[in-house]
This record gives structure tokens, sequence and C-alpha cells, in this order.
């Protein structure tokens, strides 16, 4: 609902093309650049004039831009995300920003300048306003009224937020939102991940942990046999035995020294180049392998609760005080990476909670599913089971009514 996906999936897919050509560019200009410099270097003027120097720095210039912005994006995305997972849970409508603040872990200025531009470019549904003398996120969804399946009962947002039906004790609710002359129901459905991790985590969890394993191994593989290239090489360089062999033996067409010690310094940089290569993407699936854990550990957990909210400081990549902020950012990591679903953080009362289980469905009948079509009066019939969705017209006026005073 506040994700632009289609134009989030064309970002997805130029980060990956910028990537890959960074990543190309700076290496090959690294590798001829520094073998220029090696073999050159008792007369760097050379160096200086060779046709290839300005074409290596522009395009090592280049790949780091590509790399950056590419890395810049992917992070940025993944805050979207984050962003949209909690909108979707507020019924509401108003959010400050020092609530989103505590929740995010970033500064209340970082939220407000990320969510003035994600609205351009990554987000939609929301406008930054003034509300009470002060500048909040509004929604498009406001705050209406929840109903309780067990026995009809009605109650406001924060009896919602409770997850308990003040009447019958049941945590079956769901909230009523009117935006923009569309029906959208949010009900818990704590019932689905009873005993099913799979409910709170990505699909195929486990292979994809396996799967980063892989390239984890792939890629320290990689660094692995660029660093032994260059120590095996480096101790070549300066061994005179190694050199006369080489040079008497015959079979190479080196004339001198200062020939084979350049071929020797060439595979230095390029052992070297290789391992520096890798390190980013080892980097990168050692930080997935933990998100991906954290969301594993984390579903488990969740399929096992009884209530729709989780103090964060029980969550059990937090158990103690003492790695309760690192805990918490894996969390936040597995939920922008979208590793962790069908939950959110949420700040009650003071305290960081997690919501579990929260739908939004829109257009459909809270009861039936039905289909619901121009939802335009103060009570809508459902043209299927008959089912009465009453107030919801009015209680948005009531909404707009108490922003503009």
């Amino acid at each position: 609902m506040y994700l632009r996906e289609k134009r989030i999936k064309l970002l997805k897919i130029k980060n990956v093309i910028f990537v890959i050509i960074g990543m190309f560019c700076v290496a090959s200009s690294v590798f001829v650049l520094t073998s220029l410099i090696s073999y050159y270097r008792d007369d760097l003027k050379i160096v200086l004039e060779a046709k290839a120097t300005p074409d290596c720095v522009k395009n090592i210039i280049i790949g780091m831009i590509l790399l950056v912005i590419a890395g810049i994006s992917r992070r940025r995305i993944g805050d979207a995300n984050f962003y949209s997972s909690y909108f979707e849970g507020d019924l509401s409508g108003y959010i400050q920003y020092g609530d989103l603040a505590e929740v995010t872990g970033k500064s209340a200025g970082t939220v407000k300048r990320q969510l003035h531009f994600f609205r351009k470019i990554y987000m939609k549904g929301y406008e930054l306003e003034i509300v009470d003398h002060m500048e909040q996120i509004v929604l498009n969804s406001k705050k209406c009224i929840c109903e309780c399946k067990n026995c009809a009962g009605l109650m406001e947002k924060r009896i919602y937020f409770t997850g308990v039906c003040p009447y019958c004790g049941s945590s079956d609710l769901f909230a009523r939102v009117m935006t923009n002359n569309r029906f959208y129901s949010i009900e818990n459905r704590m019932s689905k991940g009873v005993k099913n991790p799979e409910f709170y985590s990505v699909k195929n969890i486990t292979m994809k942990k396996i799967r980063f394993l892989i390239y984890l191994c792939l890629g320290l593989f990689a660094v692995a046999i660029g660093t032994i290239i260059c120590l095996g090489n480096i101790a070549d360089y300066n061994n005179q035995e190694y050199l006369k062999e080489v040079l008497l033996s015959g079979k190479s067409h080196y004339s001198s020294f200062a020939l084979i010690k350049a071929e020797i310094m060439d595979n230095i940089i390029w052992g070297g180049v290789l391992a520096l290569a890798f390190i980013p993407v080892v980097t990168n699936r050692f930080k997935k392998i933990k998100y991906i854990s954290a969301a594993d550990d984390c579903s488990q957990y969740f399929s096992r609760c009884k209530t729709p909210f989780v103090n964060a400081q029980n969550l059990p990549v937090a158990p103690n005080s003492s790695n309760k902020g690192r805990g918490l950012k894996l969390v936040r990591g597995a939920l922008r990476q979208r590793y962790l679903l069908n939950c959110t953080f949420e700040k009650h009362e003071g305290v960081l909670k997690v919501a579990l289980a929260k739908k939004i469905v829109k257009d459909q009948c809270p009861s039936c599913g039905g289909a619901i079509v121009g939802a335009v009066d103060e009570h809508y019939k459902c043209r299927y089971c008959g089912n009465i969705i009453m107030s919801v017209i009015r209680k948005n006026i009531e909404a707009r009514g108490t922003q503009n005073e």
C-alpha cells in the first residue's frame, strides 16, 4: 500500500547492473594502473604520460560512484520496506517522528529527512503535515473502530492494540478503515502462526541460508586463492635462486631479471585485486547470514507466542542488556531485507514491542471475504453475506475534522 512496488523492482535491477559494471571498472583499472606503476616505478613520468592512465583513473572514479549509488539505493529500499511495514499496521493515521525514530533506531531528524525523500521515489500514500502545531506523518488510512469477531463488541483503536476484547476476552479482532472510499479490514492472524515458523519468515528460509553459506564459502575461497597467489609470488620476487633458474632454464623468453620480476609483480597485483574484489562480497554475505539467522530465530520464537505483542527485550537475539542493541539491529535488518514477515516493531506506552500477525485486506468483507464495491455510504451492506459495515464514512469525516481543528 505504501511502496512503489514496480519502481522498486526496476531500482533493484539497476542496482545489480551498477554493481557488476562498477566492480569490473574498478578491478580492471586498478590492475592495469598498478601494473604500470610497478613496471615503471623508477620513472613515474612514463606512467603519468601513458595513454591508459587517464582512462584507468576515470574508470575507477566511475566504478566507485556506481558502487556507492547501488549501495545507498539498496539501503534506502530496505528502510522503505521497514517504514511501509510499520505504516501498514497503524490505524490512527497520525505518526510522530519521535515514535518512529525509537522503532527504527534512527534519530528523528534522519527519519524526517528520509520520509521527505522517500515519498518522491520509493513510497506513497502519506503526507507530511502540521497537526497539533507539530509536523507529523499523515497516512491515507484514518482512525476507525474495531470489532470483535467472537462477540461483535465494538471498541476504539487503542483497545485493539492490547489485542484483547474487553467484553469476551477474545483476541480475534479486526479494524475497519475507509481510505478514499475504499474499505480495508485490519485483523489479527495469530492462529496462522501457531507452531508455524514459516508464517513469520521468508519462504524457504533454510535453503536461502544454505545458499548464502555457499556464496560465503565461494567468496572466502576466492579471497584465499588471491592471497596465496599474492604471497607465493612475493616470495619469488626477491628469490635470486629462483630468478636465475627461470632465466637459465631455456624455457623462458625473458632476457633479464627485470622482465621476470615484472611478470611476477603482475601476478602479485592480480592476486591482490582478486582478494580485494571478493572481500566486499564476503562481508555482504556474512551480514545477510546474520540477518537471516536472526529471522529464523525470531520466527521460531513467534510461532510459540500466544499474545499479539512481544516485548523487544525478550527476543531471542537480544537475551541480555549487553547485546540488546546489536540484537535489535539484526532484527531491523531482517525486516528491511524482508526475511522476517508478518510482524513489525511498534512503541506502546513507552515500551518497544513487536506486533505479530496483522493483516490488511483491501476491499473485502471482514465476515465472508467477498469483494466490497462502491462503499460510499455511511452504512454499507455486503452483497454476499448481508454484513453491515457501519460508520466508516462518518468516522473518516470525524478524523479529518479533528485534523483541521
